[in-house]
């Protein structure tokens, strides 16, 4: 989706929220994205106590039947109203004819030109089967506990446990946990399993496994612990139908959404990795990769450059410029800008603590490499010189 039709779309899902017409999915859209980044919540803090009667008096001439019935199916019965049935019609007939953009294009607040650029925290948001979302980094308590559940959280990590009576009682109910920009969280399933999640990543689970298999949906970066159970398999689905299915062992999934492979780094135990026909079974100390339209690969590497991530670590050995800042920019919740294309294929080596400010290892990837950096806001700007 580009620039323009992004913000049109999130514009369209702020005024469907304040005319009460928001889905359960569009909720959870809107709430990641509020996630992304400060100035999106300085954005929806603006748009959502604008008063619309100026920007909507400009649009008196446009046709609004139906605008108007769907308003009157809606709010007839309601008494109090802020604002009049007439505001309220042209409002939703603007978004009808996808003019939302208008709320973009007025003076927003902007970003400071100084900003602090501080490392990643644990944060999360939780979405209930029911739709409702928790935020988690505000929640050191328990969650929901009933006869069957008790779910628990300390701010830090996630866990479910099940009651003797309600292990043979699966449910068909899911919970989905996200991961914002420059955040991170820990997750213990139902069956003991641990998850360890990186920046910008979600996953989907049942509340309780069933009988026969134990299946997630990941997308993004986690590692696994994966609770052994002869019985039922542990299946982990990412992007482009590419699944990894473990009995119990412990491994590094990769599968963003903005990069073209899905990888599956094997440290203990032994996993199947699969996508349609096309399978390999992976030993300790081996990588697997999938890219569309070629058969998975498998190398044999340094497991601790994929997983030190999960202890506080990021070591880099010979990796580009470009994807070193692809991962801090997801945990520093930063935008990255190339002043020249010489600059992405720089290599680096080293390691450094992924709490420490980004300037430590910005001055460390000067000094190796010939790379230079500019921080305007929350934009890294990079360039080379030869």
């Amino acid at each position: 989706m580009n620039p323009i039709m992004k913000k049109q779309h999130i514009a369209s899902l702020i005024l469907k929220e304040r005319i009460e017409e928001l889905s359960n999915a569009e909720k959870e859209e809107l709430t990641f994205w509020l996630q992304e980044s400060p100035r999106n919540k300085k954005i929806y803090a603006y748009l959502r106590k604008k008063d619309l009667s100026t920007d909507v008096s400009r649009y008196q001439s446009i046709r609004i039947a139906e605008g108007l019935e769907k308003y009157h199916r809606r709010y007839a019965q309601k008494q109090k109203r802020i604002y009049t049935r007439w505001y309220w019609a042209v409002a939703v007939a603007i978004l009808f004819f996808s003019v939302s953009a208008l709320f973009f294009y007025q003076e927003e607040p902007t970003a400071p030109v100084s900003v602090a650029i501080t490392p990643g925290s644990s944060k999360a948001m939780l979405v209930l089967n029911n739709g409702n979302i928790i935020d988690l980094s505000k929640r050191k308590t328990e969650v929901i506990t009933n006869q069957k559940l008790s779910i628990k959280t300390d701010g830090t990590q996630l866990s479910y446990s099940v009651t003797e009576d309600s292990k043979d009682e699966p449910t068909d109910e899911y919970n989905e946990l996200i991961i914002p920009k420059g955040g991170e969280f820990t997750l213990t399933l139902s069956d003991g399993t641990k998850v360890w999640l990186n920046s910008q990543s979600k996953i989907k689970y049942p509340v309780i496994f069933n009988n026969i298999t134990r299946e997630v949906y990941l997308e993004g970066e986690a590692y696994f612990e994966v609770a052994k159970d002869a019985h039922r398999p542990f299946h982990v689905n990412v992007k482009n139908n590419v699944c990894v299915e473990v009995l119990g062992t412990s491994f590094n999934v990769r599968g963003y959404s903005d990069e073209n492979s899905v990888e599956t780094v094997l440290e203990e135990g032994v996993v199947r990795m699969s996508q349609g026909k096309d399978a390999v079974v992976l030993k300790p100390g081996h990588k697997a990769t999938y890219r569309p339209n070629e058969p998975i690969q498998t190398t044999t590497v340094n497991t601790e450059l994929y997983t030190a991530w999960r202890h506080g670590q990021y070591i880099f050995m010979d990796e580009s410029v470009e994807n070193i800042l692809k991962q801090l920019s997801r945990w520093y919740d930063i935008e990255v800008f190339y002043s020249n294309e010489a600059a992405k294929s720089v290599t680096f080596s080293g390691d450094v603590t992924k709490y420490d400010d980004i300037d430590t290892l910005l001055k460390a990837m000067e000094i190796a490499g010939g790379v230079h950096f500019k921080i305007s806001g929350r934009t890294l700007i990079v360039s080379y010189n030869n």
